[in-house]
C-alpha cells in the first residue's frame, strides 16, 4: 500500500460478508465467557457489509457511530480485560499477539478519525475520497474481526485459566471488577 488510505493499490477483493452459519460455529469453539465479543463482532460485520455496498449517508453514519462505540467501548474491553489477562501468559511488551492487536486498534481508531472528519465534511467533490476511506475502515475492520474471532478468542478460550475467563465474565456483566485478579508483572 503505497500511501494511507490509498484503496487503489490495494486487493480488497478478498471480503467475505457475514455468515450466520459461520458464528454458529465459532460459538461452539470459543469460550462462552468470551462470546458477548464475538456476538459485537458478528453485528458489526453485518453493517461492515451493507458499508461496502457503496455510499449512502444513512448507513455511513450509522456505521461510524457503531464504530465510535466499539471503539470507546469493546476495543477497550478486550485490551482491558482479554489482552492484559493474555500478557500473564504471553509477556512481550513489543512483539506477539497482544502487542499486534493493540497495534491494529491504534490503526483502526486512527482509520475512523480520518473517516468521521471527512464524513461531516465531505460533498460532492469529496464522495469518492470518503467512500475510499470508508471502505478501507470496514475492510480493515472485518480483517480485525476475522483475526480475534478465528484466532484470538480460541487462543484466549485455551490459554486463559477458569478464573480469569470468570472474571471476563463478571466484569462484562456488570459484576465485580477483574481487578481482583491483577497480571504478573
Amino acid at each position: 500500500m503505497k500511501g494511507s488510505g490509498d484503496t487503489k493499490s490495494l486487493n480488497l477483493s478478498d471480503w467475505k460478508e457475514t455468515s450466520e452459519a459461520e458464528y454458529g460455529r465459532l460459538f461452539t469453539i470459543i469460550a462462552p465467557e468470551l462470546h458477548p465479543f464475538v456476538e459485537d463482532h458478528a453485528a458489526l460485520g453485518k453493517l461492515m457489509d451493507k458499508v461496502r455496498t457503496g455510499y449512502s449517508r444513512e448507513v455511513y453514519e450509522n456505521a461510524l457511530k457503531r464504530i465510535e462505540e466499539e471503539l470507546e467501548h469493546h476495543f477497550r474491553e478486550e485490551e482491558r480485560l482479554i489482552l492484559r489477562f493474555l500478557s500473564n501468559h504471553i509477556p512481550a511488551d513489543d512483539a506477539g499477539p497482544v502487542f499486534k492487536l493493540k497495534q491494529e486498534h491504534d490503526i483502526i481508531r486512527s482509520r475512523y478519525l480520518e473517516a468521521a472528519q471527512l464524513f461531516a465534511e465531505h460533498n460532492e467533490h469529496s464522495r469518492e475520497r470518503l467512500v475510499q476511506k470508508m471502505n478501507m475502515l470496514a475492510y480493515l475492520l472485518k480483517k480485525h474481526i476475522e483475526k480475534e474471532d478465528h484466532y484470538l478468542f480460541p487462543m484466549a478460550g485455551a490459554i486463559l485459566t477458569q478464573e480469569e475467563k470468570r472474571s471476563i465474565a463478571r466484569e462484562l456483566s456488570g459484576g465485580h471488577p477483574s481487578d481482583e485478579l491483577e497480571p504478573k508483572e
